[in-house]
């Protein structure tokens, strides 16, 4: 048996940079993972790489070429190429900042579907004891204990297509961003973002609506691990070592952004305008260019205090 048949999951899904992807993690593990080992990695060589990809696709996207339809900015791969050099400079900012990339880690950690995934362990047989502790701190083993492996298998190929991890992510970041706390109001705000009908969702969250009460559980799970997930814990009136990586881990995870408005708004648009992030001037005028609707304003010399304002 394969590693992808025990888990559902694949190393292809983990280093996605664009989609599609169907993997059965449902996106919880989608990209993420890959990204955090190149901003870790000694060598800046796969980062580079990254980075010279991004490029070409906005060269590709932009400029006229022979027996193609008129390229531009606010196209399919404009937008896509847009988003691919935002994400280069995000793992680039990783690379910088040892203490986000660790948080977004430990962050994502609860997010892993299986201990089979974690390259830091071997892989082996776990003991009842072993598979009890990771089921208690990983969220999708705790759900398909409490609701049975089909049910959840079923809620997990539908929250693959409507972004509802990244989802969960970006509205937790923003709901933490306004409560500047981990409490019950912030979690009932999510809860309510999820389980709302607006037309800000991503298509086909309404076919997800009808299993509310796993919505409300993976919310409750995903707030139960927050407060232990920072070097040291967390404080009940400390989320900004949250927020960023709250912010981080749902644009490395989203499958298309580029689709995803609560990824865009409350994670692409915060991470651009932080000064610590140093998203390059060109990146900046990119996504101007290719969401012009989203940020009109958007000059590159935004300040980095009204960065630490947007993270509470």
């Amino acid at each position: 048996m394969t590693s992808a048949e025990r888990t559902g999951h694949s190393k292809n899904c983990e280093q996605a940079e664009k989609p599609p992807c169907a993997c059965a993690c449902g996106g919880a593990e989608h990209g993420w993972q890959g990204a955090l080992s190149i901003a870790a990695a000694s060598s800046s060589a796969s980062l580079d790489r990254l980075r010279q990809a991004a490029e070409k696709s906005w060269v590709q996207a932009t400029q006229p070429r022979l027996g193609q339809r008129k390229p531009g900015p606010e196209t399919v791969e404009g937008q896509h190429a847009a988003i691919r050099s935002f994400i280069a400079d995000v793992i680039k900012w990783l690379r910088r900042d040892r203490s986000l990339h660790n948080n977004t880690r430990r962050l994502g950690e609860p997010f892993r579907i299986s201990r089979d995934t974690d390259p830091d362990q071997p892989r082996r047989k776990l003991t009842p004891e072993e598979q009890r502790e990771f089921i208690e701190k990983h969220v999708i083993p705790r759900l398909r204990d409490d609701f049975g492996v089909p049910k959840i298998n079923d809620f997990q190929k539908q929250a693959g297509k409507v972004h509802f991890w990244c989802e969960l992510l970006a509205q937790t970041a923003q709901a933490l961003c306004v409560s500047k706390r981990i409490c019950g109001e912030a979690k009932s705000t999510v809860v309510t973002a999820l389980t709302g009908e607006g037309d800000q969702h991503p298509d086909g969250w309404a076919a997800l609506l009808k299993e509310r009460v796993v919505i409300e559980r993976a919310v409750d799970l995903v707030f139960e691990q927050l407060p232990r997930l920072v070097t040291g814990g967390v404080a009940v009136g400390d989320v900004f070592r949250l927020i960023w990586p709250a912010r981080v881990l749902a644009v490395l995870m989203c499958r298309e952004p580029r689709r995803h408005w609560a990824v865009r708004q409350y994670c692409i648009q915060p991470i651009v305008e932080h000064g610590s992030a140093e998203i390059r001037q060109k990146v900046k005028d990119r996504l101007r260019e290719a969401f012009p609707a989203e940020w009109p304003a958007l000059d590159g010399g935004t300040s980095n205090d009204l960065g630490e304002r947007r993270a509470g």
